[in-house]
């Protein structure tokens, strides 16, 4: 094994035995973080429910009657601007012709 060999093994050995510390690192502080959490919320007691309430403007000029035309669409799609979904077929069955789904019209 060559010198530039083992230099860069031990290198290579240096960086995952710190990325290892680092990480049991983060694990024992997250531990003391959810520890200290779990004994926080242990010793919190709920408090009162409390009722807000608010005053909202109802007058007639916030809200359009019920008895007044509803504004039409300025188009509704024809059938001529449907778009059907491109397909995928697979040669190794028969393929059986089927008539594509019409949308229904009223």
């Amino acid at each position: 094994m060559s010198a530039q060999a083992r230099r860069e093994r031990a290198y290579r050995h240096y960086v995952s035995k710190q990325m290892r510390e680092r990480q049991k690192q983060m694990a024992r502080a997250q531990k003391a973080a959810n520890r200290d959490m779990k004994r926080k919320m242990k010793n919190v007691q709920p408090s009162e429910p409390q009722l807000t309430t608010s005053i909202e403007d109802v007058s007639p000029n916030n809200y359009p009657s019920v008895f007044d035309p509803v504004d039409q669409p300025a188009s509704a799609p024809s059938s001529a601007d449907t778009v059907v979904a491109p397909m995928t077929v697979s040669g190794s069955q028969p393929v059986v012709a089927q008539e594509p789904e019409q949308p229904s019209h009223p």
